[in-house]
């Protein structure tokens, strides 16, 4: 099971929403195209590390701070336990 990202679009729809812009507002930002931010709100895509970073700098933050948010989302139920089997 991936549980890695598997929250990661409704993270990023919720950022993109709190400053109030648009996926193509986005995309223009961070150099992707708008589909693509779609595609990934919807967990249909799973973001690359620099897409992750390229996605950070367009919502003005730092990637680990956007990662946070990711490993805070309420519907993860990572445990200690589930971390330390994952290599």
């Amino acid at each position: 099971m991936d549980n890695s990202i598997s929250h990661f679009g409704s993270v990023l729809k919720k950022l993109r929403n709190a400053q109030q812009l648009s996926q193509e507002a986005l995309a223009y930002r961070c150099s992707r195209h708008p589909s693509y931010i779609s595609l990934m709100e919807r967990n249909i895509k799973k973001p690359s590390l620099d897409t992750i970073i390229a996605l950070a700098i367009g919502l003005e933050m730092k990637a680990s701070e956007m990662l946070m948010e990711v490993e805070q989302h309420t519907e993860n139920k990572w445990s200690k336990d589930d971390s330390d089997n994952q290599d």
